[in-house]
């Protein structure tokens, strides 16, 4: 995707235990990746994938104070607790409820590390890629939902997309698709300088 740097799991320093298909905690994730990236005068562009809310959904680790995070060994202990994912899938209706308990936890690392640096914080971008299988959210729908949190002068650029305040999108609001979004972003944030750079390519 032309990124300058990426960092597979394997590069990233846990030392922590396991947690079944998920290598490490959101908040590891999002607690490390500062540390990772070289001195640069610039602004970054950032992705993150964040995994915690992937299935099997099990276990889901607790919150740990920031500055305890570490190397990650705090969730060693977490890796352990539950049910295994062969017990907890023999019941559908405690896959939904682990499911939502997943995407709870990724929602509060996710939210707690961006109000970290107040004034200071960037301009942040939560996109889902897919929704849960069929029979765990309820639908066939392949729509998910974006957030856009960052400094108040920042988010007025997009004041005229109509979109809702809070994290729970307008009924009515109509699905953008990613082209869509992705080119209405480079608009709305980009100099034109940039723009022109970016259509000649």
């Amino acid at each position: 995707m032309g990124f300058d740097l990426v960092f597979p799991a394997a590069d990233i320093p846990f030392c922590g235990a396991r947690l079944n298909w998920v290598t490490m905690p959101d908040q590891f994730t999002l607690a490390a990746y500062a540390d990772l990236l070289p001195p640069d005068p610039l602004p970054d562009f950032i992705q993150i994938a964040l995994i915690s809310s992937h299935a099997p959904w099990v276990p889901i680790p607790d919150m740990a104070p920031w500055d305890q995070v570490g190397d990650g060994t705090i969730f060693s202990p977490m890796a352990a607790a539950g049910p295994t994912p062969r017990e907890l899938w023999k019941d559908y209706n405690n896959v939904r409820d682990q499911d939502r308990l997943a995407i709870d936890y990724t929602l509060q690392a996710t939210l707690t590390h961006v109000a970290r640096p107040g004034d200071n914080a960037p301009l942040v971008l939560i996109i889902g890629d897919h929704q849960a299988a069929d029979f765990v959210a309820g639908s066939d729908n392949r729509d998910v939902p974006v957030h856009m949190i960052g400094p108040q002068a920042v988010i007025e650029r997009i004041n005229n997309w109509e979109w809702t305040a809070g994290l729970i999108p307008a009924a009515d609001l109509p699905a953008l698709r990613m082209d869509k979004f992705r080119n209405r972003f480079l608009e709305t944030f980009s100099s034109r300088k940039v723009l022109a750079e970016v259509s000649e390519q």
